[in-house]
This record gives C-alpha cells, structure tokens and sequence, in this order.
C-alpha cells in the first residue's frame, strides 16, 4: 500500500509542478511605458476669448464675426485650456472651474423667441469660439438684455478674470 501511497503522491507533485511552470510562462513580459513615450492627449476644452468695450457704448454692436471686436474698440484676447488648465489666460484654473460648474446653458445662443427685459447691462462684448469637449463653441456674449447679461455673468472668470 506505502508503493501506491507513494506513486500516487510523486504524480500530484509532478502535476502540481508542471501547472506552475505553466503559470509562470502565461504572464509573458509587461511593456512599461514612459510619459516621453506617451502622446500628450488634446485638452478637453480650447477656447479663444477676445473681450472688448464698444467704443459707442453700445453693448452688443454689430460686429463682422462673432470672433471680431467693434471696430475700434481695445480688446483682450485669450485662450484657455481645461483639463488641464492652461493658455494665457489670467486665471485659467478659476476660469475652468466656473465654466464646468455653468456647464453648456451659458454657451448657447438665446433663443429668439425668448422674452427678456431689454436694460443695458454694460458695454463689454465678448466672442468665444474653440471646442468644449466635443462641442463646437462659436459665440458671442454681450450685456444688452436681461437674458444676455444673465448668460454673460453665468461664464465668470471665463470672461471677467
């Protein structure tokens, strides 16, 4: 019987042998790779601000494009990065916090048909243009308006840092 007990042992270690050299050969070789090795992803958001004080006082003076300031009017330009913060902004990490907590609402167009008190909120205008996310941003913010004025502060330090 010790004969058997014996064999039958001697082929449970044998087995329990070749299972762990067949375990060590799975995990094959791990590549680790460096940040120089890694491509730097695109920000998630790349915005260029242009703000600009209509000469006339005139909030909301026509412009050629939303990106073009009145004529004549001095005008700050910026770009902000998010994610991570960046671009020459004053205040990008204040200017990215504000514009994930006011999320897409501010960025888009005021409906036509949406009732406003017309008041004068200033004359600072305001173009935006670049991509949040996967979202093309083209706009411009001005304070003519209940409803512009409203949109305008929603976007805090992203236009008044």
């Amino acid at each position: 019987m010790r004969k058997d007990d014996r064999s039958t042992a001697l082929v449970r270690l044998a087995s329990l042998a070749a299972l762990g050299f067949l375990a060590a050969g799975c995990g094959g070789t791990t590549a680790v790779s460096t940040p120089e090795d890694e491509p730097t992803p695109a920000p998630e958001t790349e915005l260029t601000i242009t703000v600009s004080t209509a000469e006339d006082g005139a909030a909301g003076a026509p412009s050629a494009s939303p990106s073009d300031p009145p004529s004549g009017a001095p005008a700050e330009e910026w770009t902000l990065t998010c994610s991570p913060a960046g671009g020459d902004h004053p205040d990008p990490e204040t200017a990215c916090a504000d514009l994930e907590q006011a999320g897409a609402e501010p960025l888009a167009e005021v409906p036509a048909d949406q009732m406003c008190t017309q008041i004068f909120g200033g004359p600072e205008v305001a173009a935006v243009s670049g991509h949040v996310g996967d979202a093309e941003v083209d706009t411009e913010f001005t304070k003519s308006g209940s409803c512009e004025i409203e949109r305008y502060e929603d976007m805090g330090a992203v236009l008044t840092p």
